[in-house]
C-alpha cells in the first residue's frame, strides 16, 4: 500500500498543480464535472460529452487522462489528509502521555525536596536566614545612600539648569521687547504711509473723476448734437423720397392717361374677330392662289408612287 501510494503521488505530481493544462482549463474542468451528482446516471458520459463541447481545443483522450489524473488527484489528496490526521493524532497522544509523565515526576521530586527541607536543622535556617538579612540590609543602607547621593545631585543639576533657563527667558524676553518695539515704531511708520498714499490717491482720483466728469459732459453734447443732426439728416431723406415717390407717382399717370384705351362698352365684340386676324385670312388666301417661288423638288405624293421608295 505505502508502494501505490509513493507511485501514485508521483504520477499525480509529475503532471504539476493542474494536471499539465492551465489553471483556468483545470477549473473549467472541475466547474463542469461538479454540476453531475455522483450518483447520477451515466454520469461520466454526460460530463465528457458536455466537456467536448465546452472544451472544444481538447481531445476525447486528453479529457479521459485528466479525468483519470483529477481522480488519482483527489485520491492522493484525501490519502494525504488522512495520513496528516492519524500523524496530528499520535502526536497528540504522544504529547498528553509525556505531559502526564512530566507532573508525575515533578510532584516526586517536589515531595522529595520538601522532606530534604524538612531535614535540615533549624539551626542552620536560622543563620542561612540571618545571613540573608545582614546581606539585604547592608544592600538596602548601600542603595539608600546611593539614591540619596543621586538625588541630591539632580537637585542640583535641577537647580542649575533652572537658573540658567530664567535667565535665558530674561534674556529672551528682553530681546522679544525689543523687537516688538521695534516692530510697533515699523508697523506706524508703514501706517503713516499707507494713510499719505491713500489721501494722495484719493486726491488724484478726486482730479480725475474731475477731469473724467468734464469730459464726459462734452462727449454727451456731442453725441446729443450729432444724434439731433443724424434725425433731422434722415427727415430731410425721407421728406425727398417721399417727394420723388410722388413725382414719380405723377409721371406714370400722365404715362397712362396717354396709352388709355378709348373704347365704347361692347360685350359682343369679344366673341368676333379682331381687325388684324381678319387680316390675316385675307393674306393667307391671297398667298395660296399664287406662287411666290419657283419649287425645285417633288412632291409627297410623287415620292409615295415611287417603285423605288416602295420597294425599299
Amino acid at each position: 500500500a505505502v508502494v501505490s501510494t509513493q507511485s501514485t503521488g508521483s504520477v499525480v505530481l509529475e503532471k504539476g498543480k493542474h494536471g499539465g493544462w492551465s489553471r483556468e482549463d483545470h477549473i473549467l474542468y472541475k466547474h463542469i464535472t461538479q454540476q453531475y451528482p455522483v450518483d447520477k446516471f451515466q454520469r461520466s458520459t454526460l460530463c465528457l460529452e458536455m466537456l467536448k463541447l465546452v472544451m472544444s481545443d481538447k481531445t476525447e483522450r486528453e479529457l479521459r487522462e485528466h479525468g483519470e489524473w483529477t481522480q488519482l488527484h483527489e485520491m492522493f489528496c484525501e490519502h494525504r489528509r488522512s495520513i496528516k490526521h492519524m500523524h496530528q493524532s499520535a502526536l497528540h497522544k504522544l504529547v498528553a502521555t509525556a505531559e502526564t509523565d512530566c507532573r508525575q515526576q515533578w510532584v516526586q521530586v517536589r515531595e522529595m525536596r520538601e522532606k530534604a527541607n524538612e531535614i535540615l536543622s533549624q539551626k542552620e535556617k536560622t543563620a542561612r536566614i540571618f545571613e540573608d538579612l545582614l546581606r539585604c540590609r547592608a544592600e538596602k543602607l548601600k542603595k539608600i545612600k546611593a539614591e540619596e547621593k543621586e538625588l541630591a545631585e539632580y537637585q542640583e543639576r535641577m537647580a542649575k539648569e533652572r537658573a540658567e533657563l530664567d535667565r535665558r527667558r530674561a534674556k529672551q524676553r528682553k530681546v522679544d521687547k525689543e523687537k516688538i518695539q521695534v516692530f510697533k515704531e515699523m508697523k506706524d511708520e508703514k501706517e503713516r504711509e499707507y494713510q499719505k498714499r491713500l489721501e494722495q490717491m484719493k486726491e488724484k482720483e478726486a482730479a480725475r473723476k474731475k477731469k473724467t466728469l468734464a469730459v464726459g459732459k462734452k462727449r454727451v453734447d456731442y453725441r446729443h448734437d450729432l444724434h439731433e443732426r443724424k434725425l433731422e439728416e434722415q427727415a430731410a431723406a425721407e421728406a425727398q423720397k417721399q417727394e420723388e415717390e410722388q413725382r414719380k407717382k405723377e409721371v406714370l399717370d400722365k404715362l397712362a392717361a396717354t396709352v388709355a384705351i378709348d373704347a365704347p362698352y361692347d360685350p359682343a365684340r369679344v366673341l368676333r374677330d379682331t381687325e388684324a386676324s381678319t387680316a390675316r385670312m385675307k393674306e393667307s388666301d391671297y398667298v395660296g392662289k399664287f406662287q411666290l417661288f419657283r419649287v425645285m423638288g417633288y412632291e409627297d405624293n410623287a415620292i409615295s408612287g415611287d417603285m423605288r421608295v416602295k420597294v425599299e
